[in-house]
């Protein structure tokens, strides 16, 4: 396989992933994200786990380092304004959650009460990625809130507006070109809990 078959295959992963808010909570403050990278990580139905890649410039990254806790919500359809409010800005600079309606979950991450869905996640691992950091966590709680149908990356490059998808392009390119500095420094230091 060539690199660029193994980029076209990776990519295919990304696109047809469902698009997540993760939610998280640090000492009285709460943050949002957008994210692609949540995958199943057990076979035990008993005792679902998850595994969700955090790129390290967001915010809520350093919420969930110190907090050890996130919520994932898979998004529907009809939210493309989430993904916005979400993925777009940084936390750092405007409250992502004002005027969103949420509960406190059982982690104390803020659970969305409008999604398709949601798990409450605590963290049990984490590997370092260079630029990313992939959490293993135990789902704690979770629910479905809605049945309709839930969003994927496609759908959303599909939908949105052409000015969002161009200005979601300006922060890809800024994010990939941190990214590139970043991806193959990694600290091999086993993650202490």
């Amino acid at each position: 396989m060539s690199k660029e078959e193994g980029v076209t295959l990776a990519g295919a992963f990304w696109s047809l992933s469902p698009v997540v808010a993760i939610t998280s909570s640090w000492q009285g403050r709460v943050n949002a994200q957008i994210a692609v990278t949540v995958v199943t990580a057990s076979i035990v139905y008993s005792f679902p786990r998850l595994l969700v890649g955090i790129w390290k410039g967001n915010y809520t990254h350093e919420f969930i380092i110190n907090s050890k806790a996130f919520a994932v919500h898979i998004l529907r359809k009809d939210q493309l304004e989430i993904v916005k409010n979400f993925g777009f800005y940084t936390g750092r600079e405007r409250e992502k959650l004002k005027g969103i309606p949420y509960d406190s979950g059982v982690t104390g991450s803020p659970i969305l009460k409008d999604a398709h869905s949601y798990a409450d996640c605590r963290v049990i691992n984490a590997m370092d990625g260079g630029d990313m950091t992939a959490f293993l966590v135990n789902v704690v709680d979770g629910g479905i809130l809605s049945g309709r149908e839930w969003m994927t990356l496609d759908y959303f490059y599909y939908t949105a507006p052409p000015e969002w998808i161009s200005e979601y392009g300006e922060k890809l390119s800024r994010s990939v070109a941190l990214s590139l500095e970043r991806i193959h420094k990694i600290d091999y230091t086993p993650w202490i809990p």
